[in-house]
């Protein structure tokens, strides 16, 4: 079946455009009761939809952010998205914070809708996918985002040119494990996130750096994953721990991981930091609540919310914003070399 238009409902209830158009949107213009039914029964005839698209190229809806985010649940998405909404609050704008359930086609869809409301921006928190149609789709969202004059920030590696207001998580994988040789740590394990996330391939790729710089060999059984979840962390350090048996520390890609595999190690009946020290990065809040307190490498998560907003509300040019970062020092790594 053909998309119907509004030419066709015009032609079937033998009205004008112009008639159907004021009906449709609801304009105070005078129109008879029997022809407003005769378009609407058209319409229903028909099963026309408005073109909301097409709408929106009439209509600036210049005061509404769209956040899309891979799980609300998880702090360090729900600190970003404050951010974000309170920031546009202050400035007078609307956000709306759309929860994809870490689901690529339910991303992608966020895109059309928020682009058929032409919204003034989209800020995207999450790192994108190592793959080829998810980067391709991507991409053609970005090219029509832009040739329409939506502007879009990314808070985390893409894998595609795209402006941003992010860390470098490659220099965040090497800082952390930097932090661990440098205290006398050369059994080092990485627990990384999922192995298509731009995210953790970068951090992954920064923890390798670290080693390979002091001479410390890579050894693929101290390397395993997980889904960023706590849950994820438990299971893949006991997994890791049930195969390896002489590391002295773990770094983990994210708090939630290092949070679920200090449950695992206590559980297994080691001491943290006395037998197994743990690092991670993100610093959500939940971090300095772990047993012991956990040491990470900091994100600022509610101020890179609130520069996204700035960049889609004030800036004209296309941005590439890298955050500084820091450790923030704990209780959960030990020094060996003291």
């Amino acid at each position: 079946m053909k998309n119907v238009s509004i030419v066709d409902v015009a032609k079937k209830a033998g009205v004008s455009v112009t008639t159907v158009s004021r009906i449709i949107n609801n304009v105070d213009y005078p129109i008879a009761a029997a022809t407003k039914e005769k378009v609407l029964k058209a319409i229903d005839e028909l099963q026309y939809t408005p073109n909301k698209a097409a709408q929106g190229l009439r209509k600036e809806f210049s005061d509404i952010i769209g956040l899309i985010v891979r799980d609300i649940s998880d702090s360090y998405f729900g600190e970003i998205a404050n951010g974000v909404t309170n920031r546009a609050s202050e400035l007078g704008y609307l956000s709306f914070v759309c929860n994809t359930g870490r689901n690529p086609e339910d991303e992608l869809r966020y895109h059309d809708h928020l682009w058929q409301h032409r919204v003034k921006g989209i800020i995207l928190a999450g790192g994108g996918l190592d793959q080829a149609d998810y980067k391709q789709k991507l991409e053609s969202q970005l090219s029509r985002h832009e040739k329409y004059g939506l502007k879009i920030v990314s808070l985390a590696p893409q894998g595609i040119e795209i402006p941003y207001v992010m860390i470098n998580d490659f220099e965040a994988g090497k800082k952390v494990t930097e932090y661990l040789i440098k205290r006398g740590h050369t059994k080092i394990a990485f627990i990384g996130g999922p192995p298509k996330v731009f995210t953790s391939i970068e951090r992954l790729s920064g923890f390798k750096s670290a080693l390979e710089i002091a001479g410390i060999e890579y050894n693929k059984s101290y390397i395993t994953k997980s889904d960023f979840s706590q849950k994820g962390g438990y299971e893949a350090c006991r997994l890791l721990l049930s195969k390896v048996k002489d590391l002295t520390a773990i770094c983990c890609a994210n708090d939630n991981i290092a949070i679920g595999a200090m449950s695992a190690i206590r559980e297994l009946g080691f001491s943290i930091p006395k037998d197994i020290s743990v690092i991670s990065i993100g610093d959500i809040r939940d971090a300095r609540y772990t047993n012991p307190p956990l040491t990470t490498l900091t994100i600022p998560h509610y101020e890179m919310g609130q520069m996204a907003v700035d960049v889609i509300t004030q800036w004209k040019e296309k941005v590439e914003i890298t955050l500084n970062t820091s450790i923030f020092e704990r209780e959960s790594v030990r020094a060996l070399n003291k």
